[in-house]
């Protein structure tokens, strides 16, 4: 038995690499028609980062960090998606041929799914981070301003959201759990929740691995590569990290893997929801309206969503249909749902908004080749975090 084991482990690491080998072989046998590569090279407008990283950017931030390089490996990530489905998620990821980002997100069988499912959204996001890296963090950190002037945003059990001065940081709360956080992109960045209620509501943790060897450095608008070095809760979580060390920590992967053969993949279809959708949402206070939005007279209507079919599976079953801003992630009823859910999770916040963590040794402001651009804006409410650690 023993051996046969062995023998089909092997055999679907053969697999894997064949079908990465055969998967580039095709890409440069077969390039893209003329002129989707160019459009795929297209940077997205303020508005439409924010409708693209909207259901993500209230993650912990070292998931984000494996998320963001993850999307330009979709190919991977489906491969992967149905690896789990198949042989389960504790079933020898770690060896698995696929870029160390999966491997990490693997780790996550919801988010994996997620990812996998919205196909066209995990290649528009890998086509922004691969073209807009800085511009990609911006908007993470003006969405989490704006979920946080709404008072959705604060530490809990799950999370502890630290906010110095106007720059918005995310990390587990418990030393050996990562918890991912659920909420209606369409309530929690434009409603205030009643008292006593909230739109952030989160499942069962999963376990810190070494595996979530990155983190993001806020200040230089970045993604790097820690090798659990460092304090906050890469200190805390370090004392429980068990195997997988000569697996992900490693210096090879101080330089962050992209994939630019995402560049390949045509999302016109995509990216004209993705504009009908940003244009649906409202400007928010104190933020000036694009061009594109400013000069609107009436409100535009959403458009009815096309059947969206990925390689023979119905994913508009999955997800909700498009019928408003931010691809359509939630309605009235959906928004009641998650108030009604977020009330625990809201009814704790208060109690953890004032502890202050530990400061990461070395926080400075922005540093490297990412350059000295001006920080994220800061919201006009205290913050939550009580001025507490910088990101490196």
């Amino acid at each position: 038995m023993k051996t046969f084991l062995i023998t089909v482990s092997a055999a679907l690491l053969a697999l894997g690499l064949v079908v990465g080998q055969a998967a580039r072989a095709d890409s440069a046998q077969n390039p893209p028609p003329d002129g989707v590569e160019q459009a795929n090279d297209a940077a997205f407008t303020v508005d439409e980062l924010d409708e693209l990283l909207a259901p993500i950017a209230l993650y912990p931030d070292p998931l984000l960090a494996q998320i963001l390089p993850a999307a330009t490996f979709a190919d991977q990530v489906d491969l992967a998606a149905r690896y789990v489905t198949q042989y389960g998620p504790s079933a020898r990821i770690d060896d698995q041929p696929w870029d160390v980002s999966v491997k990490a997100v693997a780790h996550y069988p919801g988010v994996l799914s997620m990812m996998d499912q919205r196909y066209d959204w995990t290649v528009s996001l890998g086509q922004a981070y691969i073209n807009q890296p800085q511009d990609v963090m911006d908007a993470i950190q003006r969405l989490r301003a704006e979920a946080e002037a709404n008072g959705n945003l604060g530490s809990t059990p799950e999370q502890q959201v630290v906010d110095a001065g106007g720059v918005i940081s995310i990390d587990p709360a418990a030393p050996d759990m990562i918890y991912v956080p659920q909420y209606d992109p369409l309530a929690v960045y434009e409603e205030t929740p009643e008292p006593g209620s909230g739109f952030i509501t989160f499942g069962t943790g999963f376990i810190i691995g070494a595996w979530l060897n990155r983190d993001c450095d806020w200040h230089g608008r970045r993604i790097y590569y820690h090798g659990w070095q460092g304090g906050g809760w890469i200190g805390r979580a370090r004392l429980h990290i068990r195997g997988g060390n000569s697996i992900y920590i490693d210096n090879r992967y101080r330089t962050i893997a992209v994939n630019k053969g995402a560049l390949r993949h045509d999302t016109t279809s995509y990216r004209e929801e993705n504009r009908r959708n940003a244009q649906l949402r409202p400007v928010p206070s104190g933020r000036v309206a694009s061009p594109a939005r400013a000069g609107q007279g009436t409100p535009v209507r959403a458009l009815p969503a096309s059947t969206n079919v990925y390689r023979g599976r119905d994913v508009q079953r999955s997800q909700p249909a498009s019928q408003t801003g931010y691809g359509g992630y939630g309605s009235g009823s959906d928004a009641a749902s998650y108030r009604q859910r977020g009330q625990t999770s809201r009814g704790t916040m208060q109690q953890f908004s004032h502890q202050v963590p530990a400061r990461r040794p070395g926080a400075t402001g922005a540093t490297g080749a990412t350059g000295g651009a001006p920080a994220p804006r800061a919201v006009s409410r205290p913050s939550s975090g009580g001025g507490g650690r910088q990101k490196r």
